[in-house]
């Protein structure tokens, strides 16, 4: 009875938070508009005051809490095999960025170019960039530190005091720093600086064109949409699979019906160019090349006027003679001659379809078609329905795809399913706002911590741990693995065994908390490599995760088994509204910008760490572009706002790395962050 009431409870909650959350739509509306409209106005006013600067329109987070102190500069580091070429690298990002042109001669790039203003409290681009010189931004170091050649003995700390710089405000906001070895037995290192507000506003440049890293192994990326028991939020939401299918199916119906229809109507041409037939020769010939050629201009336009817009942002200068109107007219007249279509010809086809005796045939043509499908074939459209009825109940599929049978049994179950799908995503829906409510301001421990009486100064620092084999891990605990706990239970149960470790050193200042607020997220190997479609399509969504503080034990394994499980549970609306705004920005648009940072400044004062989980398949291998072997990656996500510390643990394959970047005030005992990360998890046993 007890557990009854508490359900009916739980529902009465639920069902309250949900009702006041649609009462608050029509206010979230209305913000929207006025944030929308108030963007555009202060942009336009920003862009008739300053013609020589290009107003930036992010409304990304980092864009909102982005300073020059503490600007959000992704840095990247990549270890190569070999003897270094540093003329080559150079050269290498001449050519393949900074001097790249598409094919109607404007540079590709713009912004890496360009520098970056703040104008009114904005960003902005200069649109002037003829000071550029690509020697101010891919740099060769010095191959000693402090008196001694760079190896890994001090790599650290070199790349460290080289991160805690900041690049000129007068020059654009990207610096490629090449670290030489004296050893050509030894790799090399290059250490990659680049404002995100480049990778975000440059719409065709990707994360893999500036770090000009290549994937030998295509197939990898692919095998990352299997979801596996190792991986720790990696495919935190199963995706809507029968949803997708349907939708997949119908528009693979819809594509091949349309193939077919130009195939009969448009395919007037003989393999030798010769046409076979010179004009369209009735009416229903002309209706469908008509049809066609709609069709065709408006794709036209469309492509035609996204390319503008491209190059409108790429070259402020850049201006198009041809017109909206003059631009449909040339498409209309460029399809119209390629398939011979003029009024003389239309009269004719319509001449021709109206003459008696071909309204006969046609009709006769027509009813036969009729008598044939419906009266004759019957007895054997019913014997191929019988044998498509047959292959369903006993094989579960049939070849006689095109009788009814074979339809009913593709599309009724996955318009059951789809529906089931929708119920789900509907109900998930009416507890997103009490689950978020939930996560945001109840779950979320009060427990001051170190993180929270430090003042940050806006510099970075880095330290990055060994190499550590995962096989070796997995031998250690081949009893537990894949059975009671994950293997990325046991890897976030060092993290925090680390992090304990790091609070635990200034435990005379502030007591070490049970808990740690900290926000994950996860990104695929593909986000290093890819060079093409969406770059938000390889970076997950956002959950917040209550990390159990303390040394890696059984115990504390499962607990984070649980805690990660609850998560999966309970924050997939949080996880799939995340992903919505790194997309498209949908939860920046909805609040103007001064709420959104005070918003965003409330949150990282709570959640003080990031932790970012970097995978990739199992043989993983990267190149780079002038035909190096990359042994390893490592990627630093810059902490911003109140946030102070990032830690980003990278798999990629077997090897565990974890990368970490943080605030200059926290050093130097940050790197015993990861030298505990390496004792964990290559002595610590279940």
């Amino acid at each position: 009875m007890e557990s009854i009431w508490q359900e009916c409870t739980s529902f009465l909650k639920t069902l309250l938070c949900f009702i006041v959350a649609l009462m608050l739509l029509p206010l979230l509306l209305v913000s929207f508009l006025c944030a929308h409209f108030a963007n555009e106005l202060a942009n336009y006013v920003l862009s008739i005051k300053y013609p020589n600067l290009t107003i930036s329109k992010s409304k990304k987070i980092r864009t909102l809490i982005d300073t020059p102190k503490n600007a959000g500069i992704f840095h990247f580091l990549l270890q190569v095999e070999g003897p270094c070429d540093f003329e080559r690298i150079r050269r290498a990002y001449a050519l393949q960025l900074t001097e790249l042109k598409d094919k109607a001669g404007i540079l590709k790039f713009p912004k890496l170019r360009q520098k970056l203003v703040t104008c009114w409290g904005q960003y902005a681009w200069v649109n002037d960039s003829t000071g550029f010189n690509i020697n101010n931004h891919v740099l060769l170091s010095n191959p000693k530190y402090r008196g001694r050649p760079v190896n890994e003995s001090n790599i650290q700390e070199y790349v460290s005091e080289l991160a805690a710089k900041y690049i000129p405000s007068d020059l654009p906001q990207w610096q490629v720093t090449v670290i030489p070895n004296t050893d050509s037995a030894q790799p090399y290192y290059i250490l990659i600086k680049l404002h995100h507000l480049i990778i975000a506003e440059e719409e065709d440049l990707h994360v893999g064109e500036m770090l000009l890293l290549q994937d030998t192994d295509r197939k990898s990326i692919v095998d990352l949409t299997r979801p596996t028991a190792t991986r720790q939020l990696t495919h935190f939401v199963r995706q809507p699979e029968h949803i997708s299918k349907l939708l997949n199916h119908v528009l693979h119906l819809v594509s091949c019906r349309w193939q077919q229809f130009i195939y009969e109507f448009e395919s007037l041409d003989t393999p030798d160019g010769v046409k076979s037939h010179p004009d369209a020769r009735n009416l229903s010939q002309l209706l469908s090349l008509v049809l066609i050629v709609v069709v065709n201009v408006v794709l036209g336009y469309w492509r035609t006027q996204s390319m503008r817009r491209k190059r409108q942002r790429r070259a402020a200068s850049y201006r198009s003679d041809v017109g909206l109107l003059q631009t449909l007219y040339l498409l209309l007249q460029h399809e119209l001659e390629q398939r011979n279509l003029s009024w003389a010809v239309a009269r004719s086809a319509l001449a021709h379809s109206l003459q008696p005796s071909n309204i006969v045939k046609a009709w006769t043509r027509f009813l036969w078609q009729l008598l044939l499908n419906y009266c004759i074939l019957l007895p054997y459209h019913i014997y191929c329905e019988m044998l498509a009825l047959r292959d369903v109940l006993l094989r579960g599929q049939t070849s006689y795809s095109t009788t009814y049978c074979a339809r009913l049994h593709l599309y009724v179950p996955l318009l059951i399913y789809a529906q089931l799908e929708l119920v789900k995503i509907c109900y998930e829906l009416f507890k997103a706002p009490r689950n978020i409510y939930e996560v945001l301001f109840v779950q979320p421990t009060k427990e001051l911590n170190i993180l929270h009486k430090k003042s940050y100064a806006g510099r970075k620092i880095v330290s990055f741990s060994r190499s550590i084999d995962g096989a070796v891990l997995r031998e250690r605990h081949q009893h537990l693995f894949g059975k009671k706990l994950r293997e990325s239970d046991f890897s976030l149960a060092c993290l925090a065994g680390a992090v304990h470790d790091y609070f635990n050193t200034y435990a005379d200042k502030a007591t070490v908390p049970a808990l740690l607020n900290t926000t994950c997220r996860t990104i695929s190997k593909g986000y290093f490599t890819d060079r093409s479609g969406d770059k938000s399509e390889h970076i997950g969504g956002v959950v917040f995760l209550q990390l159990p503080l303390g040394s890696p034990d059984a115990l504390k394994t499962q607990q984070l088994h649980e805690i990660v499980e609850r998560i999966r549970k309970q924050q997939i609306m949080i996880y799939l509204a995340s992903i919505g705004q790194t997309k498209y920005s949908l939860l920046t648009a909805l609040l103007p910008h001064v709420l959104t940072k005070i918003f965003i400044n409330f949150f990282s004062y709570n959640f003080p760490v990031t932790i970012t989980e970097i995978y990739g398949a199992a043989d993983t291998q990267f190149q780079s572009a002038w035909g190096q072997r990359v042994q390893d990656v490592l990627l630093f996500r810059p902490p911003q706002s109140k946030t102070c510390l990032s830690l980003n643990l990278h798999r990629f394959g077997d090897k565990y790395r974890l990368a970490v970047m943080a605030d200059t005030h926290l050093a130097p005992d940050h790197t015993l962050l990861t030298q505990s990360f390496e004792r964990y998890m290559e002595t610590v046993t279940l």
